[in-house]
């Protein structure tokens, strides 16, 4: 294993055990979250590996952040993943620290691969941290076209509650 890749796995694993809700969630302390208010700063690595900045993303913009191996985040995706047609005026971006194999995976999994709108990309811990501060998975971001956010979903919702934000 590379260094690099041993330590954003360690970063992982220490991020998620610091932040165990007591119901056994990956929720992380809301008041020790960053407020955002526009789309971040933030580095995304695609598929076909290149770097876009979040903050650069036009249209309607939707942040997903989840682990393939969340129960949370695989509820979630699935309501996501029935209720698609909803979700035509946003681009929807699931953002993963686990690579970008774990994400092909689970994008076919829940039937989001090859959607026009639904992108799988790569961050980094550091990154998360250093521009939204800790989080919960899942953690959605909607941002209108203007990129502004127009509400933070912390941690598995129910769909409808999801829509009614588009």
């Amino acid at each position: 294993m590379r260094p690099q890749t041993f330590l954003l796995v360690i970063l992982s694993i220490l991020m998620l055990q610091c932040g165990k809700s007591s119901d056994g969630g990956h929720a992380l302390a809301p008041e020790d979250a960053t407020p955002v208010n526009e789309l971040p700063d933030m580095n995304l690595v695609t598929m076909d590996q290149q770097v876009i900045r979040a903050r650069e993303l036009s249209g309607k913009s939707i942040l997903i952040f989840f682990r393939p191996e969340c129960d949370h985040c695989q509820r979630e995706a699935e309501a996501i993943s029935k209720n698609l047609d909803a979700f035509s005026e946003y681009r929807l971006y699931f953002v993963s620290t686990d690579g970008h194999e774990a994400s092909r995976k689970f994008a076919r999994d829940y039937s989001l691969d090859r959607k026009p709108n639904v992108h799988f990309v790569q961050t980094t811990v550091k990154e998360i941290l250093d521009h939204l501060g800790p989080i919960s998975t899942p953690s959605l971001y909607i941002f209108s076209e203007d990129r502004r956010l127009v509400r933070h979903l912390d941690g598995e919702k129910p769909i409808e509650e999801i829509l009614g934000y588009l």
